[in-house]
């Protein structure tokens, strides 16, 4: 059996998901719910709902944080692309400790995009919703974990690419397709595979993830229609891992899905600032020792930031003049934090990158690989920062995980300040409490169709 065959018959024949995995997988769902909604508020956001409205269509589904419905694919690759669009969302981490941390997918966005609109399409209940996120995460996670790295470094953007099959897989499960539709389904998502690197700090990175989320439902519409395409695309010689990376390790896939669950082990890491995920170790360290010595900016003579060499391949912007690119640059991230002690969505605006202090602040800053860190592999994001202040004073810090990571845990009280604070740009506190509320519990749900309208907001 291919692991293509695998993958689709983990996606048919999942019946229990441990209740375990229930848990965490709420916590992700609440987390990417908010950045849908914060998302929302970004110029690509007014761009896209500008799209739909012009093209019009029948309403069959609920585009997140604004007034406007959309017919389901459109729903979804709206919602995805508000998720990813402040690069707020969750991060998977790699089971293989050579492989690279934070280059493999943002899994829930493109995934649960997916499955909001095929929910809302099915009139399925927030249980059958929630099981098939986890097995859509699970799927996305599995396919992007065997990929040969050669992918993600030559220039692919793995959420954008493998995104569309954690998408399909969810929405197989909600409109109860059989094996040979789940086939046909990752036949024609990979077929639209897609998403380049380069754009990274532009509308187009969350574009990718909308993308995903609207290609992996479309494919399984099409699908149930009964449109033919190959069935091993996965494996195939001329197939999705042999064309876009020369290969693949099927030793982590085969026996591996759901045994255990992404979400359990390594674990899915919720970020804590809204930015390239490869800077958080380092921003918590420089947080923590401006506040501890109560530095000043006109204390700080030069930052150095110790990195391993992929670091600069992903955080790509050295000098960024956009809130975008800003998103992937280490000398805006050290720069702000020392500015203004936060690194949240406040700070990543395109004013605060202009900003003559700002600027003037990232030219003490200087990115370099460690030979220590780059000696110790890949797996984790390891950092280095040292502050030297201007009275000669040294500061260090060190850091393998951020916030978020599974190794320091966000508490539910930690999820509900983040999911307040993206909510607030488009709905008062007391709607977004409420919807809140409905969402911890989004396993008793009815139908996932009613909950909907607790998500409307103010978008434009």
């Amino acid at each position: 059996m291919g692991v293509t065959e695998q993958i689709a018959r983990f996606t048919v024949e999942t019946k229990d998901v441990p209740e375990q995995v229930r848990s965490l997988a709420t916590n992700h769902l609440v987390d990417t719910v908010a950045v849908m909604l914060a998302g929302a508020t970004e110029e690509s956001g007014v761009l896209v709902r500008a799209h739909l409205r012009d093209l019009g269509g029948h309403p069959q589904a609920a585009v997140i944080g604004a007034d406007l419905r959309a017919p389901l694919q459109q729903a979804a690759w709206a919602n995805g692309t508000a998720g990813h669009a402040m690069d707020y969302d969750d991060t998977q981490l790699a089971t293989d400790p050579q492989s690279v941390y934070g280059l493999l997918t943002h899994p829930s966005v493109p995934v649960l995009a997916g499955a909001l609109a095929a929910a809302e399409g099915t009139g399925a209940s927030g249980a059958a919703l929630l099981d098939a996120y986890v097995v859509g995460v699970e799927v996305a996670c599995r396919i992007a974990d065997a990929i040969n790295p050669r992918h993600y470094r030559d220039g692919f953007h793995s959420t954008a690419t493998m995104g569309g099959f954690g998408a399909a897989a969810a929405a197989s499960r909600l409109y109860r397709c059989n094996l040979d539709q789940t086939l046909r389904a990752f036949g024609l998502a990979a077929s639209m595979a897609a998403g380049l690197r380069e754009s990274f700090g532009t509308m187009t990175k969350p574009f990718h993830a909308g993308r995903a989320a609207e290609n992996g439902l479309f494919a399984v519409l099409l699908a149930r229609r009964g449109w033919t395409t190959a069935k091993n695309i996965l494996e195939a010689k001329r197939g999705f891992y042999g064309a876009a990376a020369g290969g693949y390790d099927a030793s982590k896939i085969e026996g591996r899905l759901g045994n255990p669950y992404f979400f359990v082990e390594p674990g899915i890491s919720i970020k804590p600032y809204p930015s390239g995920s490869l800077s958080h170790p380092g921003q918590d360290v420089l947080l923590d020792l401006i506040k501890q010595h109560d530095v000043q900016p006109d204390h700080v003579e030069r930052i150095d930031v110790g990195v391993n060499s992929y670091v600069p391949t992903a955080l790509i912007h050295m000098r960024p003049t956009t809130a975008l690119e800003g998103k992937f640059s280490l000398p805006f991230m050290m720069a702000i934090g020392v500015l203004e002690r936060k690194a949240g969505i406040a700070q990543f605006v395109d004013e605060k990158v202009r900003d003559p202090r700002t600027r003037a602040l990232m030219e003490k800053v200087h990115v370099y690989v460690d030979p220590e860190i780059e000696k110790l592999g890949y797996n984790q994001m390891r950092l280095r920062i040292g502050i030297t202040l201007r009275d000669g004073r040294r500061l260090e810090g060190y850091a393998e995980a951020a916030k978020g990571h599974p190794r320091k845990p966000m508490s539910r009280d930690d999820l509900r300040e983040k999911f307040m604070d993206c909510a607030a740009l488009v709905m008062p506190s007391e709607r977004a409490e409420a919807a809140l509320a409905r969402l911890w519990a989004i396993h008793e749900a009815r139908r996932v169709a009613d909950l909907m309208p607790m998500l409307i907001g103010s978008a434009e």
